[in-house]
């Protein structure tokens, strides 16, 4: 069942000068540092359209990840379909450099997990040292009663 027209939300079809538009502003906020920034981008690109442009941050993003998979896969005639030879090599400039920042973020990230597992697995080998440094006391019984603490050097 489609949804009446007041909840549907318009298509929205970027022209080649809407695709430099939106890559300047993902260069210029870097919003792969941090999510938040998808909002201040698709803020900055209804400011600088002059046409009724309606996007989202989720658009924004789905276009800019479009885009680059289309770089990536250097399918440079679907990147080229509209506008002249000097939007198209800007705009390949631009996908180059917004591929460097999610490159290096993604790096980043990466490294961070590295760096929280390499931690993770530390404490789990002091805790297993500490309980190992804990050796029971036993009387002649057999009966356990208390532990003595050894130091390791």
């Amino acid at each position: 069942m489609a949804l009446p027209k007041l909840f549907r939300k318009t298509q929205v079809r970027f022209s080649a000068k809407d695709d430099l538009n939106l890559l300047k502003e993902v260069l210029a906020e870097n919003p792969y540092k941090d999510k938040a920034k998808w909002e201040a981008v698709a803020q900055n690109v209804k400011k600088n359209v002059d046409k009724v442009f309606n996007v989202t941050s989720r658009r924004v993003r789905d276009r800019t990840q479009l885009l680059l998979q289309q770089f990536q896969k250097e399918n440079y005639e679907a990147l080229k379909r509209s506008g002249t030879e000097e939007e198209y090599t800007e705009k390949q400039q631009l996908l180059q450099e917004i591929q460097s920042l999610a490159e290096e973020e993604d790096i980043e990230q990466k490294e961070k997990a590295q760096q929280k597992d390499k931690d993770e697995h530390s404490v789990k080998l002091i805790r297993k040292r500490a309980m190992e440094a804990l050796t029971p006391v036993k009387i002649s019984n057999g009966r356990l009663y208390s532990f003595s603490v050894m130091y390791l050097e």
